[in-house]
C-alpha cells in the first residue's frame, strides 16, 4: 500500500513537472520570443514525457530498462539540461531582462550546440550505471562535479535575479525564486553524491526523491517564467525596454 502511494506521488510530480514545462516554455516563446528559454523548457517537458512512459513500461523489469532506447534517451535529455539547459542556457535567456542582451541567431545556436555536445558525451554508457558489479553505490567524480560546479555558478546568478526582483518590489516572487533554486541546488547535490538503491526504477526504489526532484523542477520552469515576468514588466514601465506588440492578446 505505501509503495503504492509513493508510486502515486511519482507520477503526478513528473505530470505537474510536463505541465510546468510545456506552459511555460509556450510562454516564453509566444509573449517574450524567448526562444532559448523557451525551446529548453519544452524539452525538460519532453523530457518529463519520455521518464513517465520509461517509468511506467519497466516498472517490473529494471533489467529491461537499462537496455532499452528510452533509457539512453532520458539520459541524454538529462545531462543536456543538467549540463548547460538549466545552466548557461538559462542565464543567457534571463539576461534578456537582467542586462537587456539579446543573444543573436548564432549564440542561440551555438548554446543549444553545446547542450548537446556535453548531453552525449554524458550520456554515454560507462556514466550510466549508478552502482556496481557488487552493488555499490557507483560516483561518476567527472561528471557529478560539472554537475555541481555549473549548479552553484548558476545558483549565484540567481541570487543576482532575486536581488534585482526584489529591488523592484517584486518580493514574493524573489522570495519563491530563491526558494526553488536553493531546492534545485539540494537535489543535484543529492543526486550524485548520496548512494542510489541498486536499482533504476524510480517506482520502485526512490519515489519520495523523485517526487521532490521533480516537483521542484516543475516549480522552477514556472517561477522562473514569473521572475521574467516581472524583470520585462519592470523594464516596460521605466522605459528601458519597449512593450511587446501581441503581449496583450498572449496572456489573455
Amino acid at each position: 500500500m505505501k509503495e503504492d502511494i509513493y508510486g502515486l506521488t511519482f507520477l503526478v510530480a513528473d505530470l505537474v513537472m510536463i505541465v510546468c514545462g510545456f506552459w511555460a516554455g509556450w510562454r516564453f516563446i509566444r509573449q517574450y520570443r524567448n526562444y532559448l528559454l523557451g525551446i529548453e523548457w519544452l524539452i525538460v517537458a519532453t523530457s518529463g514525457v519520455n521518464f513517465l512512459i520509461w517509468s511506467l513500461r519497466f516498472a517490473d523489469d529494471p533489467a529491461g530498462s537499462e537496455a532499452s532506447g528510452q533509457y539512453a534517451f532520458a539520459f541524454f535529455l538529462d545531462a543536456f539540461s543538467r549540463s548547460i539547459g538549466i545552466t548557461l542556457l538559462l542565464v543567457v535567456g534571463m539576461m534578456a531582462v537582467t542586462h537587456r542582451y539579446k543573444a543573436s541567431l548564432a549564440v542561440e545556436i551555438g548554446v543549444f550546440a553545446l547542450a548537446i555536445g556535453f548531453g552525449l558525451y554524458f550520456a554515454q554508457p560507462k556514466y550510466r550505471a549508478h552502482v556496481d558489479a557488487n552493488g555499490e553505490f557507483l560516483l561518476h567524480p567527472g561528471p557529478a562535479t560539472f554537475y555541481l560546479v555549473v549548479n552553484l555558478l548558476t545558483l549565484a546568478f540567481l541570487v543576482y535575479v532575486v536581488k534585482r526582483l526584489w529591488g523592484i518590489g517584486a518580493t514574493r516572487v524573489a522570495v519563491a525564486t530563491l526558494a526553488v533554486s536553493l531546492a534545485a541546488t539540494a537535489v543535484a547535490l543529492t543526486y550524485d553524491f548520496f548512494p542510489m538503491p541498486d536499482t533504476v526504477d524510480p517506482i520502485e526504489t526512490r519515489p519520495l526523491f523523485y517526487t521532490f526532484a521533480l516537483t521542484v523542477w516543475g516549480l522552477q520552469m514556472l517561477t522562473y517564467l514569473y521572475a521574467y515576468r516581472a524583470l520585462h514588466d519592470h523594464n516596460v514601465a521605466t522605459g528601458v525596454e519597449k512593450a511587446q506588440k501581441n503581449s496583450k492578446a498572449a496572456t489573455a
